[in-house]
This record gives structure tokens, C-alpha cells and sequence, in this order.
């Protein structure tokens, strides 16, 4: 590692430790220390702006976007909230059967949507619901945000740590869902278990509760856009034939292009308000992110570190899943885990050598990592701030001492889990 792989290093770890601190925007401090680095590399090999942008992985960059461009369409619509309302207009009003049908929609559609957005969704949704039939909404957003985190394992778009390390450990779609889709279940059924023995005195309702006010409100309200609706269902079939097609290898960033810009050219002249609306500060964020690692590839730092875990894990595939397992899970569960995913999925793709099932613990390690502590990620300040502004806050401790259990948990049976499906496969 020379001098200048050493000074981008620092420029890292300091870019993280801001990041952290949440003091300054962190797109914004990525996006300077990516400048920096472009001068460093200018600096020390005489590397243009050019050069340097053109280490990017553009592709995985534009795959991020496309598929935010489906998420915000396909919850614009309304979608997902018709489906949540026909769905909790089943219970009659019972307060664990509310509790355990939020939980499996949102299992469901964790599964096609980040955390985040899935909290943006189900989030407002959850609080108006809970208030109709007087019930505690705490209980369910706490418990919507774990979920909504595993759930997302066995999906190339539950998660945008899921699609950079799909991408950049070249993982195989149907072989990862395979796998990690009964682990999903195994920790839904389990979690389930768990909540609600843990929230038997909070699932009841607070006082005379008239849970026919549901029926009184159709689900067709739901609906803001008809158009985008029934256009969501086919964009998102589209997808799933598209990625789980082994036999047609057409690359996944072309396929979420072609879905997005067919979906923006079919929503007419919303598209510009759609394309508004979308999440930039992601797609910067991970434009200066990518930035920076590409400054440590081209140092030859990145290699510097794969070979040296390489050479202190070996073959041993017990070290290599408990690495990719437990040092983003809950070593680093107070970093955002999309940097953790983007600096690690390199190492995922050389690991993966010792096993196929190697990379997969890193899709584990980073979703558990993000929903251990309230300020872990940005879908947890979702649900504490919905209930802070609904005067019933959760504090710090109302959140860790549910998650950070549970995330432990869900981090030993993970290990378990895959240790053992890693032994059979041999």
C-alpha cells in the first residue's frame, strides 16, 4: 500500500466516522471525499477526472436507480395499501390478529421494497389503522422495521446493500433464494413467537374500540392512481420473470432499465413528477461511495485486504461465514450498512471460492446490522419519528431492548443456518 492508497484509507474512515456523527448530510461528505480522492489519484499517477469516473461501476449505480424508479411508482399508486387494507379488514378488529397480518404483508412486500420505503409505506398506514381501533402503534412499527430487514435476504431488490453485493460478489439469484428464503421463514416464525409473547399486554385495545370503521373506508380510496396501479403489477411480474430466468442471461441492470424507463414513458406526464420525487441523495451517495472505493481499488488497497483475509481465513468456511456474519451484523451495526456492503462484497466474491454460500452471510450481516439500535438506519428514525409525532415516542431503549435481542438471535441461527446448508453442500 503506498502513500496515497494510505491517505484515501484515512479519507474513508473518516468519511464513516462523520457519517456516523450525523452531523453533516452524509451524500454531501461522500461526495467530497470522493473530489478529494479524484485529486489524490490526479496528484499521485496523474489520473484525470475522466479516468477516475470510469472506474465506477456504473452499472450497479444505474441498477440502484432503475429500481428506485419501479419502488416510487409502484408506492405512489397506492398499491400497497389497498392490498394492506382488504388484508386487516379480515381480523375484525382483533388486535394480535392485526399484529401478525401487518407483519406477514409486510414479510411479503419486503421482498420488492428497501426497508425504507417499505417504512415510508406501511409506516402512516400502520399509525391511522392502529388509532381506528384504538391500538398501541409502538408494538407494530418496532416490529415492522425487524422484519422488513430479514425478510429482504433472499431478494436482489429487498435491499439496496442486497443489490450492490448481488452485483459485485456475482452472486447467483436463484441459487441465493433458495437458500435464504427458508432461513427468512425460519426468523419470521421465530421473531413471531417472540413479539408476540413480548407484546401480549400491549395488543389490546385502549378503550371502547368500533373496529367496523374499517369497513367504512374502501379500499378502491387507496388507489391514487389507477394507471400506475394495474402498471406497478405488470412492471413488478416483469421483474421477478426477469430475474429468476436463469436461461435468458440478460443482465439484471438491463432488465430493472428497461422496466423503469418503460414505466416513466407509460406514466405520461407524471414522469417528471415521479423522477422528482425520486431518491437522489441514494444514487449521489452511493456515486461518492463508489468513488472512494474506487480510489482503494485503484491503490490496491481493496486487494491489499482480500488477500489478507484471505490469507487469515483460509479454507476454513466456518471463519469465512462467521466473518461475513458478525463483523457487519454487530461489530459495525452503528455504520450505515451500505458503505459496509460496498467495501465488503469484493471479499464476498473471493470467499465465495471456499463456498457458494460464503457470500450469502454477508447479505445476512448487513440487513440484521441495520435495525439493532434506533439510529442503526434510516427506516428505524422512520417509525420513531411516526411516533414521536403522534405524542407516544420511542425512546432508545423502548427499541434495543426489542431489536438488539432479536438481532443477536436472528445472528446465531443465520451462522447456524448457513454453516450447516454450506456442509451439505460441500
Amino acid at each position: 500500500m503506498d502513500a496515497a492508497g494510505v491517505i484515501i484509507l484515512v479519507i474513508l474512515i473518516i468519511t464513516l466516522l462523520v457519517i456516523l456523527s450525523e452531523r453533516i448530510n452524509e451524500t454531501a461528505m461522500a461526495l467530497l471525499a470522493m473530489s478529494i480522492v479524484g485529486g489524490i489519484l490526479y496528484l499521485a499517477y496523474g489520473f484525470t477526472f475522466t479516468e477516475f469516473v470510469l472506474l465506477m461501476p456504473w452499472d450497479t449505480i444505474l441498477f440502484v436507480t432503475a429500481m428506485l424508479i419501479v419502488v416510487a411508482i409502484a408506492a405512489s399508486s397506492g398499491m400497497f395499501q389497498y392490498i394492506a387494507l382488504v388484508l386487516i379488514r379480515r381480523t375484525q378488529g382483533n388486535p394480535r390478529m392485526i399484529f401478525v397480518t401487518f407483519m406477514a404483508f409486510v414479510f411479503i412486500i419486503s421482498l420488492f421494497l428497501d426497508p425504507l420505503p417499505t417504512m415510508l409505506v406501511m409506516g402512516v398506514f400502520t399509525v391511522e389503522v392502529c388509532k381506528a381501533v384504538d391500538l398501541d402503534f409502538r408494538p407494530i412499527l418496532i416490529s415492522e422495521v425487524i422484519i422488513a430487514n430479514f425478510a429482504s435476504f433472499p431478494s436482489l431488490v429487498g435491499s439496496v446493500p442486497n443489490l450492490v453485493i448481488f452485483v459485485k460478489s456475482n452472486i447467483d439469484l436463484p441459487f441465493a433464494f433458495v437458500i435464504l428464503m427458508p432461513l427468512s421463514l425460519i426468523l419470521f416464525g421465530l421473531t413471531m413467537f417472540l413479539l408476540l409473547r413480548r407484546y401480549s399486554d400491549s395488543l389490546v385495545v385502549e378503550g371502547g374500540s368500533d373496529w367496523n370503521v374499517l369497513y367504512m373506508i374502501k379500499p378502491s380510496v387507496m388507489i391514487k392512481s389507477r394507471h400506475d396501479f394495474y402498471l406497478s403489477i405488470i412492471a413488478m411480474a416483469i421483474l421477478i420473470l426477469g430475474f429468476t430466468i436463469g436461461a435468458i442471461r440478460i443482465e439484471a441492470s438491463l432488465i430493472a432499465m428497461m422496466v423503469a424507463s418503460g414505466m416513466l414513458v407509460f406514466s405520461h406526464e407524471r414522469a417528471k413528477d415521479l423522477l422528482r420525487t425520486l431518491s437522489w441523495d441514494t444514487i449521489f451517495f452511493l456515486v461518492g461511495l463508489f468513488g472512494i472505493i474506487a480510489g482503494l481499488e485503484r491503490t490496491n488497497v481493496i486487494h491489499e485486504f482480500v488477500t489478507g483475509t484471505m490469507d487469515l481465513i483460509g479454507q476454513n468456511i466456518f471463519l469465512a461465514i462467521g466473518f461475513m456474519i458478525w463483523i457487519p451484523g454487530f461489530v459495525l451495526s452503528l455504520i450505515d450498512n451500505i458503505p459496509i456492503a460496498a467495501l465488503l462484497a469484493p471479499l464476498g466474491l473471493q470467499l465465495g471460492t471456499i463456498n457458494a454460500v460464503v457470500p450469502l452471510a454477508l447479505i445476512v450481516g448487513t440487513n440484521v446490522g441495520g435495525y439493532m439500535i434506533p439510529f442503526g438506519d434510516a427506516p428505524n428514525m422512520i417509525a420513531v419519528g411516526l411516533a414521536a409525532d403522534e405524542g407516544k415516542p420511542i425512546s432508545f431503549m423502548d427499541f434495543t431492548k426489542i431489536a438488539l435481542p432479536l438481532g443477536f438471535l436472528h445472528l446465531l441461527v443465520s451462522t447456524g443456518y448457513l454453516i450447516l446448508v454450506a456442509l451439505i453442500l460441500g
